[in-house]
């Protein structure tokens, strides 16, 4: 019932046009899926999409109105699924397809899949990161991305043998490339000290040409940057501090700029006739999708809603262009620790992105309204409807004070790099604490609350740990190590100081005890700190990376000694309850997340949910008898839009 709500508000949003003339979209997943498009055929007629049933994700087939699908013998259980799956990619005579996913391992592979039915053929060696980049006209080859030795190049395997090799010789800088339509030519995209400039060159890789050299330009992604007629390619520049589409002829005439707005457009693609370009903007603090003429002029745009639109892209033979809609749905819950009685405090239309719990049981709650912008709102434990306390805020990182009578929290209220701002507990007396141009990168109270522990680049290049007086008085920097990156705070405020800090390899992140002196002491430095909750007055629990992989979470002496391991290898503990006897957990360390309460005196364990959402951000109520969380689904739509009369 609740993911219906929402996804009704979805439906109600994409289903009509907006007043300002943007077309009417038409949503064709149903209420009760999530959705990732793949394409659709080469004539247009079907669409080919994964649906998540449960922890499975698999692959369907149906009309392009996503009537009748059917399942396709392809499916993935990968943790890392949606953020690895990739679009199909059609053989010329459209008899089959490859698709890049993951399918038992954290990395996707090229699978090939005939159309007509039968077995999928995995085209990629089992554990390498490989995507598809495009097919060669003759219909036997297929070009590559892949990963070797930590750096990205180009392949070409045969798709009927499984052969392989690399496009450009083994000297090569790191690399990807794509065939022209006709296969003529070969657009690469070169990197090199974290920069890339675009290259072109021959079908078999050779007369190699430097087509760019400003090393803003990227060119990468899932769909081909050639236009249809083989004559220029798309590619995105941050040459102007934001993403801009370029169109690039392959004749040697220079690059033109397609579009240029202070806020990023990226994700373009060609329409089938090459005149137009579809691409993703966060102009207007939100993210939609905008249409351009390929030869210039005014963009056009397609959405306006403060949901996310994501990958547009064409469907051949008609004036639509389909994108994914998505967002998650995060609600907050309490969770009774004796009765296991599970109440659901705020509804689903709300997105809380964060929220803090006071000692006096009021809960701060962050509710995002998309494009960067979020309100504070208070609620009780008990229930009801929340009391609107700063609209506006800019910020996702809130707490109260240890006393519950003011609130802190960093805000990009006043320029682009967030700041710490605090008020009292009414939302009046709005003040900005910290003015620094380098911004401030996390914070927490000191235990008494009359000053604020503050982790900022301010005179350093990564970070030191300032105290940041509420009310009179000058900041003070605690340490001068430059290598501070966080603190182990607390809502509750902190008596022992505990940061994270850079380390030296092949440890990369370390926990340090901040000593009176401003010196840091190691508490953890012999493999790589993944994460702290607030310490308690002699110990902190910690999770640090272990040998040949994964995560162990352990309880550690702040002063030094020896610790002792809690939980099972990748389960995560959490929050301890006010009396110390009891730690919230987390069951895995990849969504979903389900949570549990460990005995920090004998280190047994119960599970307090299984459910298909993810259960996070887990605090105790003050007398240990609550646990408040949220409950977050992601929800997934495939949408279309007409845009015929806007291409006229």
């Amino acid at each position: 019932m609740r993911r219906m709500v929402v996804l009704g508000m979805v439906l109600a949003v994409a289903g009509c046009g907006d007043r300002s003339g943007v077309p009417a979209a038409r949503s064709l997943s149903p209420e009760n899926a999530d959705h990732r498009v793949s394409g659709y055929s080469p004539d247009g007629s079907r669409i080919y999409f994964w649906q998540q049933d449960g922890a499975v994700w698999r692959l369907y087939v149906s009309p392009a109105d996503m009537s009748a699908p059917e399942q396709l013998p392809l499916e993935s259980s990968s943790p890392d699924f949606a953020d690895n799956v990739g679009p199909l990619f059609w053989s010329p005579d459209g008899s089959r397809f490859v698709v890049a996913v993951p399918v038992n391992t954290v990395y996707p592979q090229i699978w090939l899949v005939n159309a007509a039915g039968g077995e999928p053929k995995r085209l990629t060696p089992e554990g390498d990161f490989a995507v598809p980049a495009v097919w060669h006209p003759d219909g036997r080859r297929l070009m590559y991305a892949t990963i070797l030795e930590g750096s990205v190049y180009a392949m070409v395997v045969d798709v009927d043998s499984g052969g392989s090799r690399r496009l450009l010789p083994e000297e090569t800088r790191p690399h990807f490339a794509v065939w022209s339509p006709d296969a003529g030519r070969v657009v690469v995209g070169m990197f090199a000290g974290g920069q890339q400039t675009i290259w072109f060159a021959d079908s078999m890789g050779g007369n190699l040409r430097q087509a760019t050299s400003e090393g803003f330009e990227n060119t990468s992604g899932w769909d081909t940057p050639w236009s249809p007629d083989g004559s220029a390619i798309l590619y995105t520049s941050r040459r102007t501090g934001t993403s801009d589409i370029w169109v690039l002829p392959v004749d040697g005439s220079p690059a033109r700029q397609l579009t240029s707005d202070v806020r990023d457009d990226d994700a373009a693609a060609w329409s089938p006739d090459g005149r137009w370009v579809v691409f993703r903007s966060n102009r207007g603090l939100q993210d939609d999708v905008w249409i351009v003429p390929a030869e210039g002029g005014e963009p056009r745009r397609v959405t306006d809603d403060a949901l996310r639109e994501e990958a547009p892209f064409w469907r051949p033979g008609t004036g639509e262009i389909a994108y994914r809609v998505s967002r998650q749905s995060r609600s907050l819950w309490t969770h009774g620790i004796a009765d296991g009685t599970e109440r659901q405090l705020t509804h689903d239309s709300l997105d809380v992105s964060r929220f803090n719990l006071s000692s006096a049981g009021k809960v701060l709650a962050v509710f995002n309204r998309g494009g960067g912008v979020s309100d504070f709102a208070v609620l009780s434990l008990a229930g009801g409807e929340p009391r609107m306390l700063l609209r506006d805020a800019r910020s996702n990182s809130a707490n109260w004070s240890p006393d519950g009578s003011r609130l802190a929290f960093t805000s990009t209220r006043a320029g682009a790099n967030a700041n710490v701002w605090v008020t009292d507990s009414s939302g009046s007396g709005l003040r900005q604490l910290t003015t620094w141009p380098e911004g401030v990168a996390d914070f927490t109270f000191t235990a008494d609350g009359s000053a604020a522990y503050v982790v900022s680049g301010h005179q350093a290049t990564w970070g030191d740990v300032w105290r940041v007086p509420l009310r009179d008085g000058d900041p003070t920097r605690v340490t001068t190590t430059d290598r501070v990156l966080g603190i182990c705070g607390g809502a509750k405020g902190v008596t022992e100081l505990v940061v994270v800090t850079l380390a030296d390899a092949p440890v990369t992140v370390a926990l340090m005890r901040v000593r009176p002196n401003g010196t840091l002491q190691p508490i953890w430095d012999r493999t790589t700190v993944a994460g702290c909750v607030a310490p308690r007055s002699d110990s902190i629990a910690v999770t640090v990376a272990v040998a040949g992989g994964g995560l162990q979470s352990m309880l550690l002496p702040i002063r030094g000694g020896s610790g002792r391991r809690l939980l099972d290898a990748n389960q995560i503990v959490g929050l301890a309850s006010p009396d110390g006897r009891q730690a919230v957990m987390t069951y895995s360390v990849q969504a979903p997340f389900d949570l549990g309460v460990l005995n920090l005196t004998d280190g047994s364990v119960r599970r307090i949910t299984t459910t298909p959402a993810s259960e996070q951000g887990t605090e105790w109520s003050n007398d240990g008898s609550t646990l408040v969380f949220r409950r977050v689904t992601p929800v997934s739509r495939i949408t279309t839009a007409d845009v015929r009369r806007l291409l006229r």
